[in-house]
């Protein structure tokens, strides 16, 4: 049976797609079959994080109408062997992603639910910016995933500048976590190149170490500050704050 993790946040633009597929890319790297359940029902948003976008020959409303099996929905990755999506574009009943989540169970290792078929996952990691908003509705998302049944719950902690923590502005990802109380899996760097396609080695980087995490493999956490450490890191800071 795969490892069910259901990814979310109440609050959106958190980055818990982008989350998604990273950790997704970087679980099927490792060897793990890996499968993304896409919960946009209307923009296919996980597809287009992954790069899949438009390859999908049947979706989850299709499922739920009976035209194909849930295995038919399935969407490979052009370069990612052990990766898979399950577009649910034009869903209307999310107990259909629940019945395609059973289905498809005994193919994969590990079963990322992106904000979708919460009732059939293990376990929950809130994703969360560093910023006052994202971390109330953190707070909230947390009490409602314990009062659902979901009590193994972790954080990552996204888009996370080095140059703004040394600085003061936010916290560091260890004091999110224990205002949160919640074990952290990973920090994720700020990229800015990532809407255009693009991850810095760092943010690869990163999470393959929270793959390695929610695998049990070893727990170690994305070093975010070192890079603006130094001369070369003050001039990083300077220029971060123009931008």
């Amino acid at each position: 049976m795969a490892k069910k993790i259901y990814m979310t946040n109440l609050k959106g633009g958190t980055g818990v797609t982008t989350c998604c597929a990273g950790l997704g890319f970087a679980l099927a790297s490792a060897g793990e079959r890996t499968l993304i359940v896409d919960g946009d029902r209307y923009g296919g948003g996980a597809l287009q994080a992954g790069g899949c976008a438009n390859l999908q020959t049947y979706t989850l409303a299709d499922y739920e109408k009976g035209a194909c099996r849930a295995k038919q929905t399935l969407v490979s990755h052009p370069k990612f062997t052990n990766l898979c999506f399950c577009p649910s574009l034009g869903l209307e009943d999310g107990e259909a992603a629940e019945r395609a989540v059973d289905e498809l169970d005994g193919l994969f290792d590990y079963i990322l639910l992106d904000k979708a078929a919460r009732a059939k996952s293990d376990c929950a990691i809130i994703v969360t910016e560093p910023f006052v908003s994202s971390l109330k509705c953190s707070d909230v998302c947390k009490a409602k995933l314990n009062d659902g049944g979901i009590k193994d719950v972790g954080l990552i902690v996204n888009r996370l500048n080095g140059g703004q923590v040394i600085g003061g502005e936010v916290m560091t990802a260890q004091e999110i976590a224990t205002l949160l109380r919640l074990p952290l899996k990973a920090v994720i760097p700020e990229d800015l190149s990532i809407p255009l396609g693009k991850w810095k080695k760092q943010t690869t980087r990163a999470f393959r170490l929270a793959a390695e995490s929610v695998a049990g493999k070893r727990e170690a956490i994305c070093n975010v500050l070192l890079p603006y450490f130094g001369p070369a890191g003050f001039i990083k800071r300077k220029m971060r704050e123009r931008i």
